[in-house]
C-alpha cells in the first residue's frame, strides 16, 4: 500500500507539472492575491507583516489546489473511464485518492515560492526564517493536513459528478473561516471554534510562527492531530460514499 501511495503522489505531481491549467494557476493567482494583500496592508514600516501575508497567500493556494485540482483530477478520471477501475482496484480507495490530495497540496508549495519571490523582488520583503528547522517541519505538516482535509471532501467528489464545480465552491468559505482573508477577530465569535478544526488554520499558524518567531511546535502538533482525525473520518466517509455511489451507479459521467 505504501508503494501505491508513493507512486500515486509521484504520478499526480508529474501530471500537474504538465498541466497548463495548474501551472498557470500557480504562477498567476499567488501573484494576484499577494499583490492585493500587500497593497491593502501598505505595511512599509512592518515588512514582516507582508511576509506573513505572503505565507497566508501560499496556504490559500494550497487549499485551492487541493479542492479544485483534486476535483478536476477526479472529473478527468470519469472522462477517461478510469474512476471505476480505481474504485474496483484491490487496494483501498483511500490509497488511490489520498495521493491525489497530498500531491495537490504539495504542488501548492510552488505558490509559496512564487509568492515569496514576487514579494522579495517587487516589494523588498526580507525573507528571513526565525526557526528554519521548525519551518522545514511545518511545511510538510501543513501540506499533509490540508491534503487529508481534502480527502474528506473527496468522498463527496466520488459521489457527485460535478467534482470540479464543487471544489470551486469550497474555496472561499474555508479561506474566510480560517482567517486567511479576514482576521478572525473581526468575524463573529462562533466562527472561532470552527476554525480550530480546519487544517489551514494550524498550517498557517505553524508557518507564520516558524518564520516570524513564536511557538510553532504546538501548531505543528495540531496539524498532526487533525491529520489523524481527518484520515479516520475520510476512511469511514469513503467507504460509505463508495457503497452509495455503487448503489446509485453514479461513478460514470452522464
Amino acid at each position: 500500500m505504501i508503494r501505491v501511495f508513493v507512486t500515486g503522489v509521484r504520478l499526480q505531481l508529474l501530471q500537474m507539472m504538465r498541466s497548463g491549467f495548474d501551472i498557470s494557476a500557480m504562477l498567476v493567482w499567488p501573484v494576484v492575491f499577494a499583490s492585493i494583500a500587500f497593497y491593502l496592508l501598505d505595511a512599509k514600516e512592518s515588512p514582516r507583516l507582508l511576509f506573513a501575508a505572503a505565507l497566508g497567500t501560499a496556504v490559500m493556494m494550497m487549499w485551492a489546489q487541493v479542492v479544485i485540482g483534486a476535483g478536476g483530477a477526479l472529473d478527468n478520471q470519469r472522462v477517461f473511464g478510469t474512476l471505476e477501475l480505481l474504485v474496483g482496484a484491490p487496494v483501498p480507495l483511500a490509497a488511490t485518492i489520498a495521493p491525489i490530495m497530498i500531491a495537490a497540496g504539495a504542488f501548492g508549495v510552488y505558490g509559496l515560492l512564487v509568492t515569496i519571490l514576487w514579494g522579495r523582488l517587487l516589494f523588498g520583503i526580507p525573507v528571513t526564517i526565525d526557526d528554519p528547522l521548525a519551518f522545514a517541519v511545518a511545511l510538510p505538516a501543513c501540506v499533509i493536513a490540508i491534503g487529508l482535509l481534502g480527502l474528506i471532501t473527496a468522498s463527496t467528489f466520488v459521489l457527485y459528478r460535478s467534482a470540479f464545480a464543487l471544489g470551486i465552491s469550497m474555496q472561499y468559505p474555508v479561506w474566510i473561516v480560517t482567517g486567511l482573508l479576514f482576521p478572525l477577530s473581526i468575524l463573529p465569535a462562533w466562527i472561532g471554534p470552527i476554525s480550530w478544526v480546519l487544517a489551514p488554520t494550524w498550517g498557517f499558524r505553524a508557518l507564520r510562527e516558524a518564520a516570524l518567531g513564536g511557538s510553532p511546535w504546538s501548531s505543528i502538533g495540531m496539524c498532526a492531530v487533525v491529520s489523524v482525525v481527518y484520515l479516520a473520518i475520510s476512511l469511514v466517509c469513503l467507504a460509505y460514499f463508495e457503497r452509495l455511489a455503487r448503489g446509485r451507479a453514479s461513478l460514470r459521467l452522464a
